[in-house]
């Protein structure tokens, strides 16, 4: 049951899977909020866009009626410039606008994070990921999904060669890729979105892991939930 006065917010909605997101929630909301850092004009009058600053997060107002936060903001090593910037992206603005939205009295709230993710990794982008999970589960809420795809496909912004290989590859032996290492098959931005949405709408208390099985199984349930909106 879609209850129509539920108000999702989105942060990371002009990003591959966060534009997804809005698309779909647009559908069956008649108020959607997003947050973004520069100013974006949408033709639908029921998207409510704020302009924020991630750097000095000010936006308990704007967050004021939101039952839902999706996080959605992420970027890479080489488009952030440094190792720093990359954490100060894809971890201190998610774990900053989670504890906001917990205060605000959101208590419902879905991260992307990745597979493989792993707080004590020596590398940097499963390390992060794995340090935004841990923490982020530490904040008061009634309900967490955490998203951990492998792959992402879709139509991005911007070039990013190795996706664009690792798509290549995954293509040819995602089919050799079952069991428990099933959670490592790329999946499309369209289907991650419907999945998270889905999981709101089920209304799962607690912290929800989603992998690809999982993300699969509630991205086809969201369709079904469509056909009889």
């Amino acid at each position: 049951m879609i209850d129509q006065k539920h108000i999702p917010c989105i942060a990371g909605s002009t990003g591959l899977v966060g534009s997804h997101l809005l698309e779909n929630l647009s559908k069956i909301y008649p108020k959607v909020v997003t947050l973004t850092r520069k100013k974006v004009n949408y033709s639908n009058p029921n998207i409510q866009n704020v302009v924020v600053n991630f750097d000095n997060l000010n936006i308990e107002s704007e967050l004021n009626g939101v039952d839902h936060l999706y996080i959605a903001l992420g970027t890479t090593r080489k488009k952030a410039g440094s190792a720093e910037n990359f954490t100060k992206v894809d971890y201190h603005y998610c774990i900053d606008l989670a504890r906001i939205a917990s205060n605000c009295g959101i208590k419902s709230i879905s991260i992307i994070s990745s597979v493989g993710s792993d707080p004590n990794s020596t590398f940097l982008y499963p390390k992060t990921k794995g340090l935004i999970e841990r923490d982020i589960s530490k904040i008061s809420l009634n309900h967490l999904s955490i998203v951990k795809p492998g792959i992402i496909l879709g139509k991005r912004n911007e070039s990013r060669v190795g996706e664009k290989i690792g798509k290549i590859l995954f293509s040819l032996i995602d089919k050799l890729l079952f069991g428990r290492f099933s959670k490592y098959k790329s999946i499309s931005a369209i289907n991650i979105s419907k999945a998270m949405i889905y999981q709101v709408i089920n209304s799962n208390s607690g912290t929800n892991i989603l992998e690809y099985n999982e993300l699969m199984k509630s991205s086809n349930s969201f369709d079904k939930l469509l056909k009889h909106h």
